[in-house]
């Protein structure tokens, strides 16, 4: 493994969290507990292959593509979507809400 695999690990979590709080700021829907914690390991998951090498726009994309797929598993529940990323500190702000 590479020694680098703790920090991806750490960035993409922080990413996978700041998106998700930036998400629920915003979103109309209910969170609950089983939620939260499938969506971040979702994001965490999607965002990790992204981190070495990836654009911000890739991380983007991929932050966005777990959000469209947690809305099409829960009927009613609406949010923004990620539409620029910081990479230096994983900071995140949002746009338009998913269709």
């Amino acid at each position: 493994m590479q020694q680098d695999t703790p920090g991806v690990d750490r960035t993409a979590r922080t990413i996978a969290e700041n998106v998700y709080a930036a998400y629920w700021r915003q979103a109309a829907g209910a969170d609950h507990p089983q939620i939260e914690q499938t969506c971040l390991a979702r994001l965490a998951e999607a965002i990790r292959p992204e981190i070495p090498g990836g654009s911000p726009g890739a991380i983007i994309d991929a932050a966005n593509a777990v959000l469209d797929a947690l809305e099409l598993q829960n009927p009613g529940l609406r949010g923004p979507r990620v539409s620029a990323l910081n990479r230096a500190d994983g900071t995140v702000a949002m746009g338009r809400a998913g269709a």
